[in-house]
């Protein structure tokens, strides 16, 4: 039998617990002791990496130094309080370095055109002293372990390498000894018996189609209860609003029912038009349940306000106290300033059905995926990417000083080779070196013309900084192309046109257009009209990665993996992969879903009707590179897709990464009137009468039994660093 997974918005998973031995005494220590490899110290263009054999991970706070850390989850009785996390260290050893250390890059809103270089902190690499402050943190919260039980969650993060920045000098561990000094709780606040073990809230509109899921579960030995939220209103008026008072009642439940699971059934009351919020922080007016949307913003330019169900789920703080997501008491929730430790306390999911129909519909689903074994088709996950970003960290740089050579005509070659020793095609520029005339330069993107985007193909080399035709005159010329002729180019300026005093920057990109290719060199040469060379440089350590593969997909990056390597090793993996060529237009999604699977994976970019990501390289910029996967709704035949899946009972549990993938505010009025996203729909202008993972988990007997994705812009890193 299959266990339902519901539809999870912003739900936090945690794994990897590892639980402190405790017994009678009301104060207790726990000793752990790490140990560490010699660094591993690269040289990069700029900075330095560290590697350290021990650790899983590094200080990614942008700007910060990647020093690297290992990350330690502890679990503690629920109500325990930690006096005291503290370290001794041995071996200590120092070692000064030729560069400074990289700064964490910034993570990159999915999507954007903005793109930032990783910039040191100032206030860090200038201060005296050593970063981090101490060989060890911490830091504290409430929630469910991995067995639904209520716990006191300690990570300590350890730090086996500490910087000097002012000096550039390491210091570095052999071993680190933790002591956690804590004591224990004296009662615990949740009832020995379960009554109800999943609470459904719904509208009583929704009772009688729920009937027969609460019948089935439990007929399984869940016992199961439906609270409506009219009687939820009515009990728990203290809430300062409608979503609070949801919140009171579910904490009510744990606490006097034992609950561990609970479901909420209800969104928007309309497809045609739902307000989609109140106010800045809460959807009720026009929602079955009402919404809380998170006043918390991680960086610029993101959604002023998301909705968040975790809301609902962040019960208890560290020592056992409710979370109101206000603490400031100022009405705002979930502001930056807000302390909550959003770890969930009940296993929390949402069916945002807007009518009875769809209620019945997913009812059904869940019945006969519980009760129906599963066939070969469960056994079986696919992965859905291609490339997010064009992450060219490092231009290509190569100048041809032309003040020695004769006016006439002139041909620039490039090749790229891979690590392989693989060979791509020659890309032929031909251009006319004349000085009594005045330079015309133009931009030139068209590699998506040289793979006919066909994959896999060999290594590509594309110069973009000179045109056929283009005259290298007496006059400087220098030219930024726009983020809609080269993507992310204000990220490293890898497109930058330049002339200057008879000097061509030879500017492009190198990339290895196979699953998983990273490194490749590029080899410049100008031949004159009779063919002689006159000019050639090589240059190497040119990395380029289709991050959205390498996280759906098995193949390690810096210790990490994408999900394909986390599953089963009796299920058979599927990967849909634009670098490979199995994905090239929605036809093959479609077919791929309709055979049915048992976890799909897509990552790429989104809005609330639209799922999609690009070839390798970028090739011919978004415009060209873009890849169709899934939509809710297409000027063309079927007018929507989704319906189109023939998956009966094949039902997959759906994980997407894109951004507003999981936006299930949006409805069709309101989203066709938003044309300039003064109201976040997130369309601007595109019809969506439902959100895409909504539209998958209400279809009757196909689509998905449940998805995961982003109610508002998601986040990923470029490059190595992608899976991190």
């Amino acid at each position: 039998m299959k266990k339902i997974v519901y539809l999870v918005v912003g739900l936090f998973i945690l794994s990897s617990f590892t639980t402190l031995g405790i017994g009678e005494a009301s104060k207790k220590q726990g000793d752990l002791r790490f140990s560490f490899s010699t660094p591993t110290i690269l040289e990069k263009d700029s900075y330095v990496q560290l590697r350290s054999e021990g650790t899983d991970s590094w200080v990614f706070d942008a700007g910060s130094p990647m020093v690297p850390r290992r990350i330690e989850t502890l679990t503690l009785p629920f109500g325990t309080v930690v006096q005291s996390v503290v370290c001794s260290v041995q071996g200590v050893q120092t070692k000064v370095l030729t560069q400074k250390v990289e700064p964490a890059p910034t993570p990159m809103i999915i999507g954007t055109e903005e793109i930032q270089l990783p910039t040191m902190n100032e206030a860090i690499y200038n201060a005296e002293g050593l970063f981090p402050n101490d060989w060890v943190s911490y830091n504290l919260g409430g929630g469910l372990d991995d067995n639904n039980r209520h716990v006191t969650i300690l990570t300590i993060n350890t730090y086996p390498i500490r910087y000097e920045p002012t000096t550039d000098t390491i210091y570095y561990a052999e071993n680190i000894d933790v002591t956690v000094t804590y004591k224990l709780p004296t009662d615990n606040p949740f009832p020995a018996k379960t009554d109800y073990e999943l609470v459904i809230i719904a509208p009583s509109k929704f009772s009688s189609a729920l009937q027969p899921l609460i019948d089935h579960k439990i007929s399984k030995g869940i016992s199961t209860m439906l609270k409506t939220t009219e009687e939820i209103y009515d009990e728990f008026s203290t809430g300062y609003d409608k979503p609070e008072q949801i919140k009171l009642f579910i904490k009510s439940a744990v606490e006097t029912y034992n609950t561990t699971y609970v479901l909420l059934v209800g969104g928007l009351n309309s497809w045609w038009n739902g307000v989609a919020r109140d106010n800045q922080n809460e959807g009720t007016k026009d929602w079955y349940v009402p919404v809380r949307y998170s006043n918390c913003m991680p960086s610029a330019g993101d959604d002023p306000g998301f909705i968040s169900d975790l809301y609902y789920a962040d019960l208890y703080n560290e020592t056992g106290v409710f979370q109101t997501w206000d603490t400031n008491s100022n009405h705002i929730y979930g502001q930056n300033i807000d302390k909550k430790d959003t770890y969930p306390d009940v296993a929390l999911g949402r069916l945002p059905c807007r009518n009875v129909k769809e209620v019945k519909a997913v009812v059904d689903k869940i019945v006969h995926y519980e009760t129906t074994p599963a066939g070969d088709w469960f056994n079986k996950f696919v992965g859905v990417s291609g490339d997010g970003f064009m992450d060219i960290m490092t231009p290509i740089g190569i100048y041809w000083n032309t003040n020695s050579l004769p006016n006439g005509e002139y041909t620039i070659y490039a090749q790229a080779k891979n690590i392989n020793n693989v060979y791509g095609p020659v890309d032929e520029t031909t251009i006319t070196l004349d000085k009594t005339k005045a330079t015309s330069l133009t931009f030139n993107h068209d590699d998506h013309l040289t793979t006919g985007l066909n994959y896999p193909f060999p290594p590509v080399a594309e110069i973009v900084s000179v045109s056929p035709g283009d005259i290298l005159g007496n006059t400087d010329y220098s030219y930024v192309p726009t983020e809609r002729e080269a993507y992310c180019n204000d990220f490293s300026g890898w497109a930058n046109i330049q002339y200057s005093s008879g000097t061509l920057k030879i500017n492009g990109k190198a990339y290895d257009p196979r699953p998983y290719g990273v490194d490749t060199s590029i080899h410049v040469w100008v031949n004159n009209s009779a063919g002689t060379k006159v000019f050639e440089q090589t240059k190497t350590g040119f990395g380029m990665y289709w991050e959205g593969e390498w996280c759906v997909g098995d193949q390690e990056l810096l210790g990490r993996s994408g999900g394909g390597y986390y599953m089963p090793s009796s299920f058979e993996k599927t990967y849909l992969f634009t670098s490979s060529g199995e994905w090239t237009n929605m036809k093959q999604v479609l077919s791929t879903f309709s055979a049915g699977c048992g976890f799909m994976f897509f990552s790429g970019h989104g809005n609330p009707g639209v799922w999609v990501d690009q070839y390798p390289g970028i090739p011919g910029n978004r415009k060209n590179a873009e890849v169709e996967g899934l939509v809710w709704f297409q000027l063309g035949l079927p007018l929507f897709p989704m319906d189109s899946l023939t998956n009966e009972y094949k039902n997959p549990v759906v994980a997407v990464g894109g951004c507003h993938n999981s936006q299930f505010n949006v409805s069709f009025l309101a989203t066709f009137k938003d044309r300039t996203n003064a109201a976040q729909m997130q369309t601007y202008g595109y019809p969506v009468a439902e959100c895409w993972s909504e539209r998958l988990v209400r279809l009757e007997k196909t689509g998905a039994i449940a998805s995961m994705g982003n109610t508002g812009f998601g986040y990923g890193l470029l490059g190595e660093y992608c899976t991190a």
